[in-house]
């Protein structure tokens, strides 16, 4: 089974909304799983809107009980825990969401202090940098990918762009479901630049 984890201690980045998308995406060729280890418990409370993958208890995950999936996607709470760390080390793969904002691009570094930790202790962790929630032909999109390239992190390719199916779609059970083409297709791409980097 392999794991990733989308975290940002920031709240606001798109985390949920991009670890249900992706969850959806892998689900049309994988047993899927998720878990929400935020305590607000955003993916929990959907409970049978989410359909095609299975929801799981952070208990179950740190428990090392899982056999049935061929994904976990895990998602992490707003804030920094002692939780995230040994999330990390149980993950393949660290995906951090990133707000095209000065300050949003500024506020990963300490998740990216912690992460830098885990890898340490897990040589094989693989992470990157995705620009999440992007309005279109801003000057300040390029300006923030300045800042992300200066961290040791690369950042994808591809952008997810701010888009109404994008909000939707926790009720929708995914972009896949809606007709727009741009968001399945923004979805498909960084499942693309995940899977390249774990190979």
């Amino acid at each position: 089974m392999k794991t990733i984890t989308v975290a940002h201690q920031k709240g606001g980045v798109g985390k949920t909304t991009l670890a249900l998308n992706l969850a959806y995406c892998f689900a049309d060729s994988a047993t899927v799983a998720v878990t929400d280890t935020d305590l607000q418990g955003s993916i929990n409370s959907l409970g049978k809107l989410v359909t095609g993958i299975d929801l799981v208890s952070p208990e179950a995950v740190l428990a090392k009980s899982l056999t049935d999936y061929d994904l976990l996607v895990i998602d992490t709470p707003p804030y920094l825990t002692n939780r995230l760390q040994e999330l990390f080390e149980l993950s393949d793969y660290v995906l951090v969401p990133v707000k095209p904002g000065v300050l949003d691009a500024m506020a990963v570094r300490a998740t990216i202090a912690l992460l830098n930790e885990s890898m340490k202790k897990r040589p094989g962790l693989k992470a990157g940098i995705v620009l999440n929630m992007v309005m279109p032909r801003t000057s300040l999109t390029t300006e923030v990918k300045e800042v992300l390239q200066e961290y040791d992190l690369p950042l994808l390719g591809t952008m997810i762009h701010q888009r109404v199916s994008f909000a939707r779609s926790p009720l929708t059970a995914g972009v896949f479901e809606s007709d727009d083409e741009k968001a399945k297709d923004e979805i498909q791409s960084l499942a693309t630049d995940i899977l390249n980097q774990l190979r």
